[in-house]
């Protein structure tokens, strides 16, 4: 089974998102969503409720100093 990148609950960034520019809020982990074809996906949301669903490659730890 292949170990995943990030884990529930952590702080993240979006770092490449399909728009094409970074997007600097800081997200939280909600949940791991698997596609069919074995993709694994993350599902993030921030402060004001906004969900999306972003691959590891997409995303980077938020800094230790960051808050939700």
């Amino acid at each position: 089974m292949q170990q995943d990148r990030f884990h529930i609950g952590q702080l993240v960034r979006i770092t490449r998102p399909f728009s094409g520019y970074a997007d600097r809020r800081t997200y939280c982990i909600v949940c791991l969503v698997f596609e069919e074809g074995g993709d694994r996906l993350y599902r993030v949301k921030n402060t004001v409720g906004v969900e999306r669903l972003v691959k590891a490659e997409e995303i980077e730890p938020a800094a230790l100093t960051a808050v939700p």
